[in-house]
């Protein structure tokens, strides 16, 4: 049976140290499957960290796999669709989603859920964050492909929200989709905002605890679909990020929406820090 391990690198030094901590960790790793976008954030340190990444596969017996992902919304789905279906089923799935983008971590486990009864998800604080800033210029919001919900006539729209340290992505969010109502979930260390509107509900998550904020999230998406429509969005820790599909498996009406950056602060973090592992049932 195979062991895969399933990586998206970036320019940040807990891509080198958190892969490092994988294959050690993993030691029954038989292939290593390397996505990368056509053009990617600071290209210069993300491919010398591809580089390295590779050059640490032969002395471990580790295979390894390159996917460049089309910049085309399209072509990016067939391309992980393809990945998808050429897969062992009786292979051990594991997704190290650390630097990994959330749409990519979405469509993935889109295509996984048809094939897998489980799948083993890593992820790697860094040490610190930048105290500047950390991202500028938020894109136009998408909805993922193929997980846009379902709109009911006559209901309002709720936009739910896993906030990060960005506080402008927030606020387009919130200035492209025009809700009717706003929740927003903050991690219990940064300081509270107000995202530009007089009343957001605001309430407190621990994106690191045992469930990943799923048990947090779940209630309230749940009670919001009796009355609302309901998009959502995770830009704080990645965690959240799975703990919101594992929403969307449950309730499939839900749109999951996401907000590229066109820049990234090359000290965006530092160093690597605690390690994060659970393996999510992909059969609910």
């Amino acid at each position: 049976m195979n062991d895969i391990l399933i990586i998206f690198p970036s320019w940040e030094e807990r891509s080198i140290l958190g892969f490092q901590r994988d294959i050690e960790q993993y030691s029954n790793l038989s292939d290593v499957v390397l996505f990368k976008f056509e053009v990617s954030a600071h290209p210069v340190k993300t491919d010398n960290n591809i580089s390295e990444i590779k050059s640490m596969c032969p002395n471990k017996n580790i295979v390894f796999n390159d996917i460049v992902i089309p910049n085309s919304e399209v072509e990016k789905w067939r391309k992980l669709e393809d990945f998808a279906k050429n897969l062992n089923v009786n292979a051990n799935i594991y997704v190290d989603i650390t630097t990994m983008p959330r749409s990519i971590i979405w469509t993935l486990f889109f295509f996984f859920k048809q094939k897998y009864k489980q799948v083993t998800v890593i992820y790697h604080k860094p040490r610190s964050y930048s105290d500047t800033w950390l991202s500028k210029d938020p894109d136009i919001p998408q909805l993922l492909f193929k997980h846009s919900g379902i709109i009911e006539f006559g209901k309002p729209t709720t936009l739910f929200v896993l906030a990060g340290y960005d506080e402008d992505r927030v606020i387009q969010l919130i200035n492209y989709y025009e809700p009717q109502n706003v929740i927003v979930g903050e991690c219990n260390q940064r300081k509270s905002c107000k995202y530009g509107i007089a009343k957001p509900e605001i309430f407190d998550i621990d994106e690191y605890d045992t469930t990943w904020g799923y048990n947090t999230i779940e209630p309230k998406i749940k009670n919001i679909l009796e009355t609302s429509n309901l998009i959502v969005a995770s830009l704080g820790p990645k965690t959240g990020a799975i703990s919101i599909y594992q929403c969307f498996m449950k309730y499939s009406q839900i749109a999951l929406s996401y907000v590229p950056c066109k820049e990234f602060n090359i000290d965006y973090c530092n160093g690597i820090g605690e390690q994060f592992i659970k393996t999510i049932d992909m059969k609910v």
